[in-house]
């Protein structure tokens, strides 16, 4: 026997009335959980946008960061010159008596028997071009690159044998052209001397400079006409160079130096196993150059190296004209 369960008309709205509580519910909590993933989604948005430009400023916006901490020296605001005298070697005697003898000097064995000749004559030049031109100043560069030598730079070496060499003597104002001398203590290598002289003369005045002469041997000289000035585009018109020899220097020093084709083939230095290998080894103190921080302007170039190694610069540079 069946019994049918019936409700009375007025219980109908009873069940009604308990269902909705229960769709409200999932109703609130789906609302609930978008509402709280639109929050954590905003937090995410607030934080990149406080956190991305300080990561940038800080990492990536190299270019726009200055020594304003280290202004540059007010009274060689006005030198528009910059005369490069390159290291190749590093003066360890006291006096001058025997400076011309290797013994005094750590030399690489093919500049023995000659060499430091040459390398007095570079200096003796470069005073000689600073004391005719009162806007330029003197850089004499390269780095720490012997380890015998411990912390004296090949530029520091030069720039001390300038002074010992006391020829200023025969200037009234010879402080003034010692106070435009300074050195430039990182290259490693010929493309360095020159890039990271012009910064180092943006270090000392503030700004780049209108002429460039490079002292150096004339066998690199088409090393720095053709391809160093050109890898920074650096006009033409207003680059010099003097090479120097003595006479008496082996006629195979072109040779052992590579004085032309690795850079010809690699104008950056960053591709050619011969010029990493030779940057590496006259750096065995492991120094870092400042630059990237005070010459901002240059620091793509500096670190420019292109997958075709000779490909130029892309870049418009300070000196280039509009």
């Amino acid at each position: 026997m069946r019994f049918s369960r019936s409700y009375p008309h007025s219980a109908l709205p009873l069940y009604k009335e308990f269902s909705k509580p229960t769709l409200t519910y999932r109703s609130s909590r789906q609302i609930l959980i978008i509402g709280l993933a639109y929050i954590i989604l905003i937090l995410i948005l607030i934080n990149l946008f406080h956190f991305l430009p300080y990561h940038k400023s800080k990492y990536s916006s190299i270019k726009n960061l200055d020594y304003s901490f280290i202004p540059p020296n007010p009274s060689h605001s006005d030198l528009q010159d910059l005369v490069i005298v390159a290291g190749h070697a590093i003066f360890l005697g006291n006096g001058l008596e025997k400076v011309e003898q290797d013994d005094n000097w750590i030399l690489e064995d093919f500049q023995k028997g000659g060499h430091v000749r040459t390398f007095l004559n570079h200096i003796k030049k470069g005073i000689e071009l600073a004391q005719q031109n009162t806007k330029a100043l003197l850089v004499f560069s390269g780095g720490q690159t012997r380890p015998a030598a411990g912390p004296m730079s090949e530029a520091q070496s030069y720039y001390t044998l300038a002074q010992k060499f006391n020829l200023f003597s025969a200037e009234e104002n010879s402080h003034l052209i010692i106070d435009r001398m300074t050195t430039e203590e990182y290259a490693r290598d010929s493309y360095e001397n020159l890039l990271f002289s012009i910064c180092r003369f943006r270090e000392v005045t503030g700004h780049y400079p209108r002429n460039i002469t490079v002292i150096g041997f004339e066998f690199k000289r088409k090393r720095f006409l053709d391809i160093h000035r050109a890898a920074i585009k650096f006009p033409l018109d207003r680059f010099t160079y003097i090479g120097i020899d003595s006479t008496g220097v082996r006629s195979n020093t072109v040779k052992i130096d590579n004085a032309l084709e690795p850079f010809r083939h690699d104008i950056y230095a960053c591709h050619s196993g011969i010029l990493r290998n030779k940057k590496l080894a006259r750096n065995p103190f492991r120094r870092r150059h400042p630059y990237y921080l005070s010459c901002p302007s240059l620091s793509d170039l500096i670190s420019y190296c292109p997958q075709n190694p000779t490909s130029i610069f892309p870049n418009k540079l300070p000196w280039e004209t509009s």
